[in-house]
Protein backbone atom coordinates (compact mmCIF):
# COMPACT_ATOMS: atom_id res chain seq x y z
CA UNK A 1 0.00 0.00 0.00
CA UNK A 2 1.67 3.02 -0.88
CA UNK A 3 1.70 5.94 1.21
CA UNK A 4 0.18 9.32 1.23
CA UNK A 5 2.37 12.35 1.55
CA UNK A 6 1.17 15.04 4.40
CA UNK A 7 -1.08 17.91 3.06
CA UNK A 8 -0.29 21.59 4.67
CA UNK A 9 -3.54 22.51 5.79
CA UNK A 10 -4.38 26.45 6.84
CA UNK A 11 -2.40 29.35 6.55
CA UNK A 12 1.26 29.78 6.69
CA UNK A 13 2.72 32.58 9.18
CA UNK A 14 3.45 35.25 7.01
CA UNK A 15 -0.19 34.88 5.37
CA UNK A 16 -1.72 35.35 9.03
CA UNK A 17 0.54 38.56 9.47
CA UNK A 18 -0.24 39.78 5.72
CA UNK A 19 -4.53 39.54 6.71
CA UNK A 20 -3.24 41.00 10.41
CA UNK A 21 -2.22 44.04 8.33
CA UNK A 22 -4.53 44.84 6.23
CA UNK A 23 -7.31 44.49 8.81
CA UNK A 24 -5.29 46.63 11.33
CA UNK A 25 -4.80 49.19 8.22
CA UNK A 26 -8.55 49.00 7.33
CA UNK A 27 -9.33 49.45 11.02
CA UNK A 28 -7.28 52.65 11.20
CA UNK A 29 -8.71 54.07 8.11
CA UNK A 30 -12.45 53.33 9.58
CA UNK A 31 -11.65 55.36 12.56
CA UNK A 32 -9.68 57.95 11.87
CA UNK A 33 -12.56 59.03 8.34
CA UNK A 34 -15.24 58.01 9.60
CA UNK A 35 -15.98 60.51 11.80
CA UNK A 36 -15.76 62.81 9.13
CA UNK A 37 -17.84 60.56 6.70
CA UNK A 38 -20.84 60.54 8.96
CA UNK A 39 -20.75 64.13 9.67
CA UNK A 40 -21.48 64.71 5.83
CA UNK A 41 -24.17 62.13 5.97
CA UNK A 42 -25.64 64.21 8.86
CA UNK A 43 -25.53 67.57 7.16
CA UNK A 44 -26.56 65.96 3.90
CA UNK A 45 -29.56 64.66 5.74
CA UNK A 46 -30.72 67.98 7.28
CA UNK A 47 -29.67 69.92 3.81
CA UNK A 48 -32.64 67.55 2.17
CA UNK A 49 -35.18 67.68 5.29
CA UNK A 50 -34.58 71.40 4.49
CA UNK A 51 -35.71 70.78 0.77
CA UNK A 52 -38.60 68.76 1.09
CA UNK A 53 -40.76 70.65 3.56
CA UNK A 54 -43.69 71.43 2.46
CA UNK A 55 -43.46 75.27 3.75
CA UNK A 56 -41.45 77.70 1.90
CA UNK A 57 -38.59 79.60 4.09
CA UNK A 58 -39.45 83.57 4.42
CA UNK A 59 -36.53 85.43 4.69
CA UNK A 60 -34.03 84.49 1.82
CA UNK A 61 -30.22 83.51 2.41
CA UNK A 62 -30.06 84.22 6.53
CA UNK A 63 -33.74 82.68 7.38
CA UNK A 64 -31.66 79.25 5.37
CA UNK A 65 -28.45 79.57 6.96
CA UNK A 66 -30.50 80.18 10.46
CA UNK A 67 -31.99 76.75 10.01
CA UNK A 68 -29.23 74.63 8.63
CA UNK A 69 -26.86 76.22 11.44
CA UNK A 70 -29.90 75.77 14.04
CA UNK A 71 -30.44 71.61 12.97
CA UNK A 72 -26.40 71.19 13.21
CA UNK A 73 -26.16 72.49 16.57
CA UNK A 74 -28.72 69.87 17.37
CA UNK A 75 -26.98 67.10 15.67
CA UNK A 76 -23.25 68.07 16.58
CA UNK A 77 -21.81 68.75 13.22
CA UNK A 78 -18.91 70.87 14.26
CA UNK A 79 -16.34 69.99 11.66
CA UNK A 80 -18.36 72.36 8.70
CA UNK A 81 -17.82 75.79 9.14
CA UNK A 82 -20.68 78.02 7.93
CA UNK A 83 -18.21 79.61 5.27
CA UNK A 84 -18.73 76.27 3.20
CA UNK A 85 -22.24 76.83 2.76
CA UNK A 86 -23.34 78.92 -0.77
CA UNK A 87 -27.04 80.27 -1.29
CA UNK A 88 -27.94 81.54 -4.85
CA UNK A 89 -31.31 82.44 -6.55
CA UNK A 90 -31.78 79.57 -8.50
CA UNK A 91 -35.21 80.94 -10.34
CA UNK A 92 -38.46 82.27 -9.30
CA UNK A 93 -38.95 81.77 -5.12
CA UNK A 94 -36.25 78.96 -5.54
CA UNK A 95 -32.51 79.15 -3.98
CA UNK A 96 -29.72 76.46 -4.66
CA UNK A 97 -28.32 75.69 -1.15
CA UNK A 98 -24.51 74.16 -1.45
CA UNK A 99 -22.32 72.88 0.65
CA UNK A 100 -18.90 72.42 -0.70
CA UNK A 101 -15.44 72.04 1.86
CA UNK A 102 -12.59 69.61 2.64
CA UNK A 103 -10.76 68.37 4.89
CA UNK A 104 -7.59 67.06 5.81
CA UNK A 105 -6.93 64.32 7.54
CA UNK A 106 -3.71 63.04 9.28
CA UNK A 107 -3.45 59.03 9.36
CA UNK A 108 -0.21 57.84 10.38
CA UNK A 109 3.49 58.44 9.81
CA UNK A 110 3.60 61.29 6.96
CA UNK A 111 0.28 59.60 5.45
CA UNK A 112 -2.72 62.43 5.29
CA UNK A 113 -5.90 62.29 3.84
CA UNK A 114 -8.14 64.58 1.70
CA UNK A 115 -11.45 64.50 2.20
CA UNK A 116 -13.89 66.50 -0.43
CA UNK A 117 -17.72 66.45 -0.13
CA UNK A 118 -20.23 68.70 -2.12
CA UNK A 119 -23.86 68.34 -1.84
CA UNK A 120 -26.55 70.73 -3.57
CA UNK A 121 -30.07 70.97 -2.96
CA UNK A 122 -33.05 73.36 -4.10
CA UNK A 123 -35.29 74.82 -1.46
CA UNK A 124 -38.61 76.40 -1.59
CA UNK A 125 -38.24 80.37 -0.77
CA UNK A 126 -39.78 84.05 -0.70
Amino acid sequence: MPRMRAVQQGMGMSAILFVLVVVIFAMTLLFKLGPSYMSFLTLKSIMNSIAESSEPVLGGKPAVMKLIEGQMMVNDVRSVDSKAFSVKKSGENMLDVTVDYEQRMHIFANVDAVLTFKHTVVVKGR
